[in-house]
């Protein structure tokens, strides 16, 4: 009995090494924390080219993103996600030749997202989220597409070269 009970503590132990030993020598990932109840959930994000994009609101009327750079070569591209605003925001990523300023807003106060290749939804403010797309060359327009966020102010040009 004493020796079952050593042996199952052993395997443990050898265990926990490998696992220890394992992570120490591998890169630390980033983690991409889902919005919606500002969760506290994490999930992997792979490797890429970084990209901060920051989202905040003046007030209820001026709303903007700062962002770190607006091009990059195609590929795994991880974009890091700041909602230093006092609401959601959200990051659309549209695919298309439309000048940034110029996509048709609707009736709902949002443009189409039919262009979209990826996002990262409505984010909490002061929450933070890191997610990697798989970008081609083109041209894209980055948004917050929660109504009338568009209009004022929170979009962006990007170009991802070939």
């Amino acid at each position: 009995m004493k020796r079952d009970a050593m042996r199952s503590a052993a395997v443990v132990a050898i265990a926990f090494l490998a696992v220890a030993c394992g992570s120490s020598s591998s890169k630390a990932t980033p983690t991409t924390t889902p919005s919606g109840g500002g969760g506290g959930v994490t999930v992997p994000a792979a490797d890429g080219t970084p990209v901060a994009v920051t989202a905040s609101d003046q007030s209820a009327t001026a709303q903007k993103f700062d962002f770190s750079t607006v091009s990059v070569a195609a590929g795994k591209v991880t974009i890091t996600f700041d909602n230093k605003g006092n609401r959601k925001h959200e990051l659309i990523l549209l695919k298309t030749d439309e000048a940034f300023d110029a996509l048709k807003v609707g009736a709902d106060n949002k443009v189409s997202e039919d262009a979209s290749i990826g996002e990262i939804s409505e984010t909490d403010a002061g929450k933070q989220v890191v997610k990697t797309f798989d970008l081609k060359p083109g041209k894209y327009v980055l948004v917050c597409n929660i109504e009338k966020h568009y209009a004022q102010g929170m979009k962006m040009a990007f170009t991802v070269t070939g």
